[in-house]
């Protein structure tokens, strides 16, 4: 069968069951006369459409949808009454990610933000504390954002800091 041959697959199918209608049937039979390969499998779906209406239909014993039904039934109430099922581990692992990412945001930006206000050794703080302090000047904090490395500390940098009650624009 070639690419083209594709196209009459359904129609082979139509012929072998003898429902074909005859517009589809006369282009079938045109292509036939020129396609070896589609005759041979007309004559094997032909084959195998009289084989198996020679075999006997076999029915479904008696009061075997009744057993299905049941079985289906006890699975199912068997699943929902099961409280080892909300153990699953795989369904919380995706369900709690959000919220241990959120905590862990969180609890970073809290001890971050402790260590500024009560006044640690800020010299050993990393340079994004200094978001945190209200005793950095604004232009200080500007030129230290855009001058600083990621991983530098605070001591490795002169801030120039407000003094209370006033704000950073009063500084030089």
């Amino acid at each position: 069968m070639t690419d083209h041959c594709a196209a009459f697959t359904a129609s082979l199918v139509r012929a072998a069951e003898d429902v074909l209608p005859a517009e589809g049937q006369a282009r079938l039979d045109a292509h036939l006369l020129d396609c070896p390969s589609c005759r041979e499998a007309l004559v094997d779906q032909r084959a195998v459409r009289s084989r198996l209406v020679a075999e006997p239909v076999a029915g479904a014993s008696l009061g075997f949808d009744r057993r299905v039904m049941a079985a289906i039934r006890a699975e199912t109430e068997g699943r929902a009454r099961s409280w080892l099922d909300s153990l699953d581990f795989r369904r919380w692992t995706w369900r709690l990610v959000p919220v241990a990412a959120a905590l862990a945001l969180t609890v970073a930006v809290v001890t971050q933000t402790e260590a500024v206000v009560s006044g640690a050794d800020t010299d050993a703080l990393p340079v994004s504390s200094a978001l945190f302090s209200e005793d950095v000047s604004e232009s200080s904090l500007l030129s230290l954002m855009l001058s600083a490395n990621v991983d530098d500390t605070l001591g490795t940098y002169r801030l120039e800091t407000t003094r209370p009650g006033t704000s950073g624009k009063d500084q030089p």
